[in-house]
């Protein structure tokens, strides 16, 4: 019974390797990425930065570190319509950076495929983690 979870987890790891192998040996230029409809026009609308920069505006923690800074709502929105179209459009490129751990589900995504790829090898492995 050994010699053949001993074979067949080699055989998993050799798939595996050579797997890895023929996907790191694809050069990066040729692989097609998806591009947004954002990067495909060149031009940007003041109305879709504006509201772009209002949806941030909105969200909790920004009205909270605005308003402790003493700004009022009519304040804020009586400096964005003074802006020029590209301070607007600079602002609102710029949002990304206003959450810099972004939303965070990829980490847990990330996170929950490496525990379950250890449990899987230990369960082919037939070991067993023990927490007492």
């Amino acid at each position: 019974m050994k010699l053949v979870k001993n074979w067949y987890f080699r055989q998993i790891a050799l798939v595996l390797a050579f797997t890895m192998l023929a996907l790191g040996s694809i050069p990066a230029k040729s692989m097609a990425f998806v591009v947004g409809s954002e990067a495909a026009v060149s031009e940007y609308s003041r109305e879709a930065d504006i509201a772009r920069i209002q949806r941030v505006l909105e969200s909790k923690l920004v009205s909270d570190k605005l308003s402790q800074a003493g700004l009022t709502e009519e304040e804020i929105n009586g400096k964005i319509t003074q802006l020029s179209d590209e301070e607007v459009h600079s602002f609102a490129s710029q949002l990304e950076s206003v959450y810099p751990g972004g939303d965070g589900l990829g980490i847990i995504i990330g996170l929950l495929i490496i525990v379950i790829l250890v449990m899987v090898i230990l369960k082919m492995a037939d070991r067993k983690i023990i927490i007492r």
